[in-house]
């Protein structure tokens, strides 16, 4: 294909000739085809909304690609909790939001060259901007959807959301593992011992420490019951729900999907009717409208816009880094793969990295400051 390509849009000869060609087959219909020659007129007349349709494809998709620089792309797959998260914040908020299965496991080409490879799912891209890490992605739909309800109205809300995040997953996770070891597959058990190297990932050494594993879920259980024991509708109070609402969701979620025959046993909490009334509630959120379309259309996305400059940051705080150094950024508990890239801004929640490379053009990636080490490379 002849295709002139700029990092704004681009410009395609073949749209020109098939044009041209669109306008000749009018012409031939109306000069020629009006003899005996049906087969002929058929021919042609399909060939005439052939070409325009086509064209009128071509150029919808180099519009589309302009209008999709500033539309919510997900990164995610069904199994994912953290992605059940994202998807719970997008039918807080009533989004449209476009949908790219990925792979469970690594690899994922496009998404790798996005992000620097960084390992976690999920990840949001706005256009040429890239976002990891639920606590972010969801500070960043309230940046960038304000006229929906907010997530964070609460100042407790960030915090208790590190909370329950930090102290149910890994016990989940054990216990999963404990339970169901045996039966799921090797090559995610396999990946998962270098994605959490500090937990153990057979049956074996998990299922022994189950009642332990148990009665550390139920600690927690028995706090966020407790949060809705004056009736209110959700955890935060009556008004709306928040985001600590979708966070303790997911991992509830996640128990219900993993462990439905263990779940009388082991968490009586969960059938407390108050609790069972605020799941409820949390579920018919639903997810928001996704459109589905592909991991290399997303990347097209990319490819085709710059990213934003951040001014809505403050580097005030961060006076050690300075625009243009090179940093490094991993995770400091799970997926530590590291992300290279020079320093654009920051502040107390966020910081960003441009990179850069032929394949993409300019990329900037987003991470939040908890929970993320972040290092001078010299």
């Amino acid at each position: 294909m002849l295709c002139l390509s700029v990092k704004n849009g681009s410009v395609c000869t073949w749209q020109r000739i098939a044009f041209i060609l669109l306008l000749f087959m009018k012409v031939a219909r109306r000069c020629f085809l009006i003899q005996k020659n049906a087969h002929i007129m058929f021919k042609l007349n399909f060939a005439t909304k052939l070409f325009y349709n086509i064209r009128k494809f071509s150029v919808s998709t180099v519009d589309g690609i302009t209008n999709m620089s500033k539309e919510l792309i997900l990164y995610h797959y069904p199994q994912s909790t953290f992605a059940e998260k994202v998807r719970m914040a997008m039918g807080l908020k009533k989004l449209k939001w476009f949908s790219v299965i990925t792979n469970r496991i690594p690899p994922r080409p496009h998404l790798d060259v996005l992000t620097g490879g960084y390992r976690r799912i999920p990840v949001l891209q706005v256009g040429a901007d890239m976002y990891c890490d639920t606590h972010l992605i969801l500070r960043t739909l309230d940046r960038l959807r304000p006229d929906s309800p907010s997530f964070f109205s609460n100042r407790l809300t960030q915090p208790l959301c590190w909370w329950w995040d930090k102290a149910m997953f890994e016990e989940l996770l054990r216990l999963r593992v404990g339970l169901h070891g045996d039966k799921l597959p090797k090559e995610w058990l396999s990946d998962r011992q270098k994605f959490a190297p500090q937990i153990t990932f057979t049956k074996a050494d998990n299922e022994k420490d189950i009642p332990l594993t148990v009665q550390r879920i139920n600690a927690h259980l028995a706090w966020l019951t407790n949060m809705l024991d004056d009736g209110r509708m959700f955890l935060l109070g009556d008004s709306m729900p928040s985001a600590f609402d979708i966070t303790a969701y997911h991992l509830l979620w996640f128990t219900k999907v993993n462990f439905e025959n263990e779940t009388k046993d082991f968490f009586p909490e969960l059938s407390q009717p108050r609790l069972v009334s605020w799941f409820q509630r949390i579920a018919a959120l639903g997810h928001g409208t996704s459109i589905d379309i592909t991991a290399e259309e997303a990347f097209k996305i990319a490819k085709q816009v710059e990213p934003s400059e951040p001014n809505y940051i403050d580097n005030k705080r961060n006076s050690k880094w300075h625009k243009g150094q090179c940093l490094q950024v991993l995770p400091n508990d799970m997926g530590r793969e590291p992300v290279q890239g020079t320093f654009i801004a920051a502040d107390d929640y966020e910081i960003v990295l441009r990179r850069s490379n032929e394949s993409i053009g300019n990329i900037n990636v987003h991470f939040p400051r908890a929970g993320f080490d972040i290092t001078e490379i010299k």
